[in-house]
């Protein structure tokens, strides 16, 4: 039986076996797996993926290296989705009907391959399609990397206490990364499910609150925005659980939110930096560095000019590079994220390279009550009201006001009313969910731009005050 054809689980563990040993044994031995895998996705793409064919006719048949390969970006890769796929039973209408269809979430399109979706943070969503030997290098990266980072021997006896039940906050509507994982490891271990409560991160805070109340979870993972207001509703009273671990995704931690859920919540706080690019891109140590599973996942930070950043500087943007990945194969790929990487070695002992992440700069919004209080409403819940809104392809949205949410959006010609009146509907009663029933949601006369200076586009922000 061939790698390929043994069951998943199977699969995983001589990965993380592999993962393990490779961080062990240094520098060296994960620069060797890199290069070899690097060489070995670029001569796959070359084969079978047009796009890639004609990007890459002038390597020559020897080794390769990154310096040879112009860097990609998501606008071109989705304008030619069915040339940069390597399978041709693969393509961009069949995709995007299948994830226009909620009851398929966790199923697999065409009998085997997992897809999700971006969030479109950035403007502009994207489709990703994995086979199932990309999930078990996830999967086995997590295990070997991720979980001995995060958690301590101490941490097993409470943990088995607790009956090792998780609690997830996501966005829950769409095929996005976090729920495609979920629901494939279930499918592979339904046992799991079990042991596994997901939330909606548009579900008003009274009802996650009664739910984590009801189900007290021993870890609990969300977006640093809904954990910074679950983390208020603790410190208040209304929230009692005691989780052992706490862990953020999909949006930046700053420092000041880690601190307060720290506080509130009495234990560790860890990042996931990650992507729907590369989602098993870096594990987080204790010290606050990211360190980048480099033996499967390469980042480059480069400057406005798409040139190297040297160590500790801060980058314009970063390239990345899935090795996980033959399917949709990504290499060097511009995803806008600012970086600084580690000059020296990580106090940690880890030989990965490390990193901090400027990442998006969304921020909560903070309303006024129709009782004169302030109430916080998470960016990414409004963000996801907002993509997931048909029509919708690149948008921002900036609170002018204590009671008013101007919405920048852009559609195809000619649907712009009818657009704008399901998004506002949406808008209007997602926020009356939470408590605002009187906000004013306008149209904003603009449209998207990005921020000058860094060309970053910035998705929700307040000029309340500014």
């Amino acid at each position: 039986m061939s790698a390929a054809d043994r069951p998943l689980p199977r699969r995983i563990l001589p990965l993380a076996w592999d993962a393990w040993r490779a961080k062990r044994r240094g520098s060296g031995a994960i620069v060797a797996r890199q290069q070899a895998r690097l060489t070995a996705l670029v001569a796959h793409a070359r084969r079978h993926s047009h796009f890639y064919a004609e990007r890459y006719r002038h390597l020559s048949g020897e080794g390769v290296s990154l310096c040879q390969l112009p860097p990609v970006t998501k606008r071109e890769l989705m304008a030619r989705f069915d040339d940069w796929v390597t399978d041709p039973a693969v393509t961009r209408a069949g995709v995007e009907a299948f994830a226009a269809d909620p009851s398929r979430i966790g199923q697999l399109y065409l009998g085997r391959y997992v897809i999700w979706h971006s969030s479109g943070s950035t403007g502009l969503p994207a489709f990703f399609v994995q086979d199932e030997g990309a999930m078990a290098v996830y999967e086995a990266l997590d295990l070997a990397r991720t979980v001995p980072a995060w958690l301590s021997w101490g941490d097993v006896l409470p943990l088995l206490r607790g009956g090792l039940r998780g609690a997830g906050l996501l966005a829950l509507g769409g095929h996005y990364a976090g729920i495609g994982l979920m629901t494939h490891r279930w499918r592979n271990r339904p046992r799991r499910r079990r042991n596994a409560r997901l939330l909606s991160v548009l579900a008003p805070v009274a009802e996650m609150v009664r739910e984590l109340n009801a189900w007290q979870p021993a870890i609990v993972g969300g977006y640093a925005s809904v954990l910074a207001l679950l983390a208020d509703q603790q410190e208040s009273g209304k929230l009692s659980i005691r989780p052992r671990l706490v862990f953020s995704s999909s949006e930046p931690l700053f420092a000041g939110d880690r601190a307060r859920i720290e506080r509130a919540f009495g234990c560790r706080v860890r990042e996931n930096y990650g992507c729907s690019e590369a989602i098993a891109l870096s594990a987080e140590c204790t010290y606050g560095w990211h360190h980048v599973n480099a033996d499967w996942m390469i980042v480059e930070p480069v400057d406005e000019a798409l040139r190297p950043v040297p160590p500790g500087n801060l980058s314009h943007s970063a390239l990345v590079t899935n090795l996980a990945n033959p399917v949709q194969p990504i290499i060097r790929y511009d995803l806008g994220d600012q970086v600084r990487v580690k000059p020296e070695p990580c106090p940690c002992g880890s030989p990965l390279p490390a990193l901090h992440v400027e990442g998006r700069t969304d921020e909560n919004l903070a309303f006024r009550a129709p009782d004169g209080t302030s109430m916080s409403v998470s960016a990414m819940a409004l963000t996801t009201v907002t993509y997931e809104t048909p029509g919708v392809r690149r948008y921002q949205l900036v609170q002018t006001g204590p009671e008013r949410l101007a919405v920048r959006f852009e559609t195809d010609p000619g649907d712009e009313d009818a657009v704008w009146t399901g998004l506002q509907v949406r808008l209007r009663a997602y926020l009356s969910e939470q408590g605002l029933p009187a906000i004013t949601v306008d149209r904003a006369v603009e449209k998207p731009a990005p921020i000058p200076g860094s060309g970053k586009m910035r998705q929700v922000w307040s000029e309340v005050g500014r």
